[in-house]
């Protein structure tokens, strides 16, 4: 395994986003996210992601194994995101044929339309086009 050190130089040019996993809440309230990131989305698939809704079926079951991702981002953010495994009119294949969003921005409690952008990522998104969007709103990604 690469260490933490040789994670900061890794071309990720090549990495699209093929999970997002909700962690938890840290001591100071931040939203932990892992996104899970492989260089061929073409062979991720669970058995069960056709199942719909995605809520209805337990998290273990739709989460990949680790031979389908080669590298984790982590993403800390008071922000709150959707995330299609707990969707509940849509399949996990429905996000795969990118017909919803694999997670986004939560607007039920939001004063104001986001600006310059609303955080909407897609199952196959590349990692560098989904860390220039989360830039703008200030928010940055590291490999765990």
């Amino acid at each position: 395994m690469d260490s933490i050190n040789d994670l900061e130089f890794t071309d990720t040019s090549d990495l699209k986003v093929v999970y997002v996993k909700y962690i938890g809440k840290n001591c100071d309230g931040f939203n932990i996210y892992h996104f899970l990131l492989s260089e061929n989305t073409e062979d991720t698939f669970m058995e069960d992601w056709a199942e719909k809704p995605s809520s209805n079926i337990p998290n273990d079951n739709l989460l990949i194994d680790d031979s389908q991702y080669e590298y984790v981002k982590e993403l800390k953010t008071e922000i709150t995101l959707d995330l299609q495994q707990d969707n509940t009119c849509f399949s996990f294949q429905d996000c795969r044929d990118k017909i919803v969003a694999i997670a986004y921005e939560n607007l039920d409690d939001a004063e104001f339309y986001p600006e310059p952008c609303r955080i909407v990522i897609h199952f196959g998104d590349y990692i560098d086009d989904v860390e220039r969007m989360l830039a703008r709103r200030d928010m940055r990604m590291r490999f765990v």
